[in-house]
C-alpha cells in the first residue's frame, strides 16, 4: 500500500496529537488519539515509530498523576490523504509503570557561564524515548531515559519480550535509544544527559531480544572528553557517528576532567571499540564545524547531515541549524552548507532537533518543537522542498520516524 509506506509519524507536545505526513504527496492527517477507540484520556505524548510498510506503528506516552506512561501499539486500517482523516485501532496499551512515577535523574547544576542546565531537561516522572527496530528479529526497543531500563516488546505479539525490562549497571541510566547495524548484531547506546561521555557497546541476540554489554567508548579521554550525546547514525556494519551537545562542565563533571570537548562529532568504530572527533566545534556561524548543540544526525549516501539546536546554552531557542557535510572522506569530512532561519528556513525558525531520512533517501524530515515546523529537505540539490508549520495546525512537532527506518 504506497500511500502508507511513505507515511512519516510524529507527535505534538503541546495539543497532544498524532502527526501522519506523507513525504511523497506533501500531505499531513491530524489525528486526536481521544477519537481513537480505548485511549484512556488526555497523555502527554512523547515519541512515535512506525514500522516498514506504514500499517503499524508505537507511540509512547509520558507518566502522570493520573496515568502510568505507556506503549502504545496502533494499527492502521486507512489513510485518506485527501480528507485528511485516519482509520486507527489500538492493538495494544502497554504500561511501563504506575501513575505518579518519579524521574531518576541525576541532580545537576550549572557551574560556569558556558554551560547553562535548563529546566526543561528536569523531567518529573517517566518519559519513554529512543524508539528502534533491531533487524532481522521480532523486537523493537525502547529506553526510559528518566531512569534505567530498555523496554523490549515482541512486535508479533504485541506484549513486553521475556528479557524485558534490560537494566544493566552503568550503562542504560539515560539512554536514548539503543540504536543497530543493518545485520542487528551491534547495538550502540548514547548517553543523554550532562558528563555522559561513553557510548554504551551491546552484543545483541535477535532470537530473544536480549542484549550483552561488551564495553563502553569513551568520546576522548577522562581528562578532555565530548559529553551528551543524542543518537547514533550508522556507516555501514562496523563504523556509525553520534554527535555530542555539551559545551562546558557541570556540577557532575568528574574532578580528573580538564576540559569538556564542546559540540562535536566522532567516528566510532563498533568493532575496535574506539571513537575518532571528525568534526569539532566553530564559534561561527559561517564556520566549518558544529555551531550549536548537535541534536540528531543522519547519513544520506555521501553526505551527513546535523540538526544543531540552540536548547542547552544560556539562552534557549533562538536559532537553530541544519548542517551538511561531505563524508566521502570519513576522516577528513568536508563543509557543504548550513541552512539558517529566515534564509533556507522560515523566519523565526529555532530548535533543529530530530532528523528522519526516508528509506530510499530521497528527502530528509527535520522538525522542530520549539518553533513548529516540520521541513522536507531535497538531499539531491540540499533545499527546501516542503515545509509545514503553524499554518497547518503544528505546535510542537516531535518524534518523526519515517516508515522503512530503524529509528
Amino acid at each position: 500500500n504506497g500511500k502508507l509506506r511513505t507515511v512519516v509519524t510524529a507527535i505534538d507536545y503541546h495539543t497532544r496529537m498524532i502527526y501522519l505526513f506523507n513525504y511523497k504527496n506533501d500531505k499531513v492527517v491530524t489525528v486526536d488519539p481521544q477519537s481513537i477507540n480505548g485511549w484512556p484520556g488526555d497523555l502527554p505524548l512523547q515519541h512515535t515509530m512506525v514500522l516498514p510498510g506504514g500499517k503499524k506503528f508505537y507511540v509512547t506516552t509520558d507518566n502522570t498523576e493520573t496515568y502510568p506512561a505507556y506503549i502504545f501499539a496502533l494499527k492502521v486500517h486507512d489513510i485518506n490523504w485527501n480528507l485528511g482523516t485516519a482509520d486507527l485501532e489500538i492493538k495494544a496499551m502497554l504500561p511501563v509503570d504506575l501513575p505518579n512515577t518519579p524521574a531518576e535523574l541525576p541532580f545537576v547544576e550549572s557551574v560556569n557561564d558556558n554551560q547553562a542546565v535548563p529546566g526543561w531537561l528536569m523531567a518529573g516522572g517517566t518519559q519513554i524515548h529512543g524508539p528502534t527496530i533491531l533487524p532481522h528479529s521480532k523486537f523493537v526497543y525502547f529506553t526510559d531515559w528518566t531512569s534505567d531500563k530498555v523496554r523490549v516488546i515482541n512486535r508479533k505479539t504485541n506484549d513486553f519480550a521475556a528479557v524485558d525490562p534490560i537494566i544493566i549497571p552503568g550503562y542504560t541510566e539515560q539512554s536514548h535509544g539503543i540504536i543497530f547495524n543493518k545485520s542487528g548484531t551491534i547495538g550502540l547506546g548514547t548517553g543523554y544527559f550532562y558528563d555522559n561521555s561513553v557510548i554504551d557497546r551491546y552484543k545483541t541476540n535477535r532470537k530473544t531480544g536480549d542484549l550483552e554489554p561488551v564495553d563502553q567508548i569513551r568520546l576522548g579521554t577522562e581528562k578532555r572528553h565530548a559529553a551528551f550525546t543524542h543518537y547514533i547514525a550508522w556507516l555501514d556494519e562496523r563504523y556509525a557517528l553520534t554527535a555530542s551537545m555539551q559545551f562546558d562542565k557541570t556540577s557532575l563533571t568528574p574532578p580528573e576532567t580538564q576540559k569538556i570537548i564542546p559540540p562535536s562529532v566522532w567516528l566510532i568504530d563498533a568493532w575496535e571499540g574506539t571513537a575518532t572527533k571528525i568534526i569539532r566545534h566553530t564559534n561561527n556561524v559561517n564556520g566549518h564545524g558544529v555551531f550549536r548543540s548537535a541534536s540528531d544526525l543522519a547519513v544520506v549516501g555521501d553526505k551527513l547531515y546535523i540538526a544543531e539546536e540552540d536548547t542547552i546554552d544560556h539562552t534557549f531557542g533562538e536559532d537553530g541549524y541544519l548542517s551538511v557535510f561531505d563524508i566521502s572522506d570519513r576522516f577528513n569530512p568536508r563543509f557543504i552548507k548550513r541552512f539558517k532561519p529566515g534564509v533556507e528556513f522560515p523566519q523565526g525558525y529555532a530548535v533543529a532537533h530530530t532528523l528522519s531520512p526516508t528509506p530510499d533517501s530521497r528527502y530528509l524530515m527535520l522538525a522542530s518543537w520549539v518553533s513548529g515546523y516540520v521541513i522536507k529537505i531535497d538531499t539531491l540539490t540540499d533545499t527546501v522542498d516542503k515545509v509545514w508549520g503553524p499554518n497547518d495546525g503544528l505546535v510542537m512537532p516531535h518524534g518523526l520516524h519515517a516508515a522503512g527506518g530503524i529509528r
